[in-house]
């Protein structure tokens, strides 16, 4: 007799959806995590005494309305913050920055007054060039199998849909851009901040082909949703959430409670092996970790098919990314420029960008292993919308930088993000003069960190990064796209799975139905 019908290894917010969907199917569900806290890259942790950052995810891009009533999340966590803006960009000189008003009509009317009609025009062609490409790749569609590209482009309606998704699954980035935008001396900015959404899940540079797909991974928003959303308290009050409503039903979570080994007798999971070595049994396991975690450390390659072992290996998770937690004893108070910014709510979230070439530029000195003399900047000061976030008068906040040299040797790591931060501050201080003397604390995160705190492989919060050759039936291997493996009653469930990273439940949703499709067989 099986101490429990599941386990689910991680809870994360995929874990814990998937934890979710089969407790109330009345399966008897236990939920296993290493840390002391739930969400996992989608958590809400107080680095600092009394400063509240979100770990890895932030925003909340859009979901599926299916899976927010069956995980019943507006009556858990779901506390959508009313926000003038999502985002803004700036950083080229004599350019007016872009101001991403969380209300359409705003946006449109700003883009028109201050960037022009075709500027108008030309972000209309690449929102609608994302959409096409996400709905037909079933970005946002839950239980929705995973097609291969071919039979993708084949269903499409018209060759001009055809040649969308051509371009999106071949192309790069700047082949999408250059199309809506294509005179080279204008609108900078726009296509500055259109590359940089465009790289941000890859080992890409902008005009590298490959990175259209990330480029409308990023950018697609079905049904005229807001593109990016902020959560009240934090974007871990979903995981938490989940976790509540999980244990109400019955479900049983143990934290710092890392699982040493996935139990597997003749080709069968039958359960696990803590750290301390208990050994707890199940009828199936799940893991919300990324593949190479999973098979490569608890299951081992001994009780796997050599050539899926092969094909795990070949998954590229290189995340040239550097985050700055901050924690400020009073807001950056813009000069020049920037200072449109110190207007109410603009210092919620902005980019600092300079061109798609110079984008590139940092790319190239990422695959040389050096650090970009110029750091791009993705700055979110989320507490200027949310006072519970830090101490009263005080504020959080998380830079983003791209492109870290992650494939430097791995003992130079350590100075290499030291000396990339101290870069991207000294730029926020040319920006805004008061930035440093305003920092009470600071933790400077390398892909290296994130893989020790969550066990993402190379710190990759995508589980296998947006490139075309890794998602849609490719994802997370050729051959096991439905959440399925090679060790009978064991799944995966997150975002390794179809369609991939974001904070949209589905690859845990999906899973989940997935076991009980078989539980009834």
């Amino acid at each position: 007799m099986a101490d429990y019908d599941v386990i689910i290894i991680g809870s994360g917010h995929n874990g814990l959806a998937a934890a979710t969907v089969l407790v109330k199917e009345g399966l008897q569900v236990l939920c296993l995590e290493k840390n002391k806290y739930v969400g996992g890259m989608a958590a809400t942790v107080e680095h600092f005494k009394g400063f509240k950052h979100d770990i890895a995810a932030s925003m909340l891009f859009p979901l599926s309305d299916k899976v927010v009533k069956d995980l019943d999340l507006e009556n858990y966590g779901l506390e959508v913050l009313d926000t003038p803006t999502m985002t803004s960009s700036t950083g080229v000189p004599g350019e007016s920055p872009v101001i991403f008003y969380s209300d359409p009509m705003k946006m449109m009317e700003h883009i028109q007054k201050d960037h022009g009609e075709d500027a108008l025009l030309g972000i209309a062609g690449v929102y609608g060039f994302c959409n096409t490409a996400a709905e037909a790749a079933d970005r946002f569609n839950p239980l929705s199998p995973p097609r291969s590209m071919g039979a993708i482009i084949e269903a499409a309606p018209t060759i001009q849909v055809k040649n969308v998704l051509r371009k999106c699954f071949f192309g790069s980035a700047m082949d999408v851009i250059n199309e809506f935008f294509p005179d080279p001396n204008k609108h900078i900015l726009i296509k500055s901040f259109l590359a940089f959404m465009a790289i941000q899940s890859t080992y890409r540079g902008p005009y590298t082909p490959g990175s259209a797909l990330c480029l409308a991974y990023s950018l697609a928003a079905p049904g005229g949703e807001p593109l990016m959303r902020r959560i009240k308290g934090g974007l871990g009050m979903l995981p938490e959430g989940l976790c509540r409503q999980f244990t109400e039903k019955g479900g049983e979570v143990r934290l710092s409670t890392p699982v040493k080994r996935i139990l597997v007798e003749n080709g069968k999971a039958v359960g696990v092996e803590l750290a301390k070595g208990e050994k707890i049994s199940a009828k199936v396991v799940l893991s919300n970790l990324d593949t190479n975690a999973t098979f490569l450390g608890l299951v081992g390659e001994d009780n796997l098919p050599s050539d899926f072992i092969g094909m795990v290996k070949e998954i590229d998770h290189r995340s040239p990314y550097l985050q700055i937690l901050l924690a400020l004893k009073e807001l950056p108070e813009f000069t020049g420029d920037l200072a449109y910014a110190n207007e109410s709510g603009l210092r919620g979230g902005m980019g600092i960008f300079h061109s798609p070439e110079h984008l590139e530029q940092c790319w190239d000195a990422c695959k040389w292993g050096r650090i970009p003399e110029d750091p791009t900047i993705g700055i979110q000061i989320p507490s200027v919308f949310d006072d519970s976030l830090a101490p009263p008068g005080n504020h959080v906040a998380t830079i983003f930088s791209y492109y870290f040299p992650c494939t430097a040797p791995r003992e130079q790591h350590g100075h290499l993000k030291d000396e990339m931060a101290d870069k991207v501050i000294e730029k926020m201080n040319k920006y805004a003069p008061n930035f440093k003397d305003a920092i009470i604390d600071k933790a400077v995160l390398a892909p290296y960190h994130y893989e020790s705190m969550f066990g993402c492989t190379n710190g990759d919060f995508t589980h296998g990064l947006i490139h075309p050759e890794q998602m849609l039936d490719f994802r997370p291997v050729i051959g096991w796209s439905r959440y399925k493996t090679p060790v009978e009653n064991l799944y995966l469930c997150g975002s390794a799975c179809h369609p991939g990273h974001g904070v949209t439940f589905i690859p845990g949703y999906n899973s989940a139905q997935e076991v009980l499709n078989n539980w009834k067989k």
